[in-house]
């Protein structure tokens, strides 16, 4: 397993990457609707989420990593990698602690869904996500910022600095106020160049 990146050459040949690679076992979803399971929600230390699916994976327990393909460009590469739906999060089936995890040094916390309800909204969610994933069509994710939500500028020019959301742009790009020397500009940026500040 491991993070799965696809070099493309100028022709826009190469090798196409399965769509959920991190889904154990892979036909946890194929199957029509089953009993809601339970579901562990596991938030991982920042950037751990395929390494701690890679532990669950060698010990044979079932998890899903929702991923999504990223695009970047650099220079005259275009590369494809897959990125997490929600960074920071593996949901684990079934019904575990963070005592359970504690060997890997990776887990900040878990959730759990609330009652046979809860478990049973959060299966079938679980499987729209992957429907959604696998049917084909184009996947990106959606930030939910309210305006005036302070945001982290993560790549592209203004790496590093932070700025103001103002609105959604052109194209799912957004609208951000920086402020600089007593002023401030309004940029627009793609969605994936910016996260939210904690």
């Amino acid at each position: 397993m491991g993070p799965v990146r696809v070099e493309l050459d100028r022709k826009g040949q190469g090798q196409f990457v399965q769509p959920q690679p991190f889904l154990f076992p892979p036909d946890r979803f194929v199957a029509g609707p089953s009993e809601p399971s339970a579901w562990t929600c596991v938030r991982t230390r920042p950037r751990w989420e395929k390494k701690f699916a890679e532990w669950l994976h060698g010990r044979g327990q079932g998890y899903y990593l929702p991923v999504f393909h990223h695009e970047t460009i650099s220079g005259r590469k275009r590369r494809i990698s897959q990125m997490p739906l929600f960074p920071g999060y593996v949901f684990v089936a079934g019904d575990f602690d963070k005592k359970d995890f504690v060997e890997t040094g990776r887990v900040a916390y878990v959730l759990k869904p609330r009652g046979a309800a809860g478990s049973a909204q959060l299966e079938s969610e679980l499987r729209g996500i992957w429907r959604g994933l696998t049917s084909g069509l184009y996947v990106e994710p959606v930030r939910n910022l309210a305006a005036g939500e302070i945001c982290r500028i993560i790549g592209g020019p203004l790496q590093g600095g932070e700025a103001r959301f103002e609105r959604m742009g052109r194209g799912g790009r957004l609208v951000l106020q920086v402020e600089m020397m007593g002023g401030g500009i309004a940029v627009e940026l793609p969605a994936h160049e910016v996260e939210p500040v904690r």
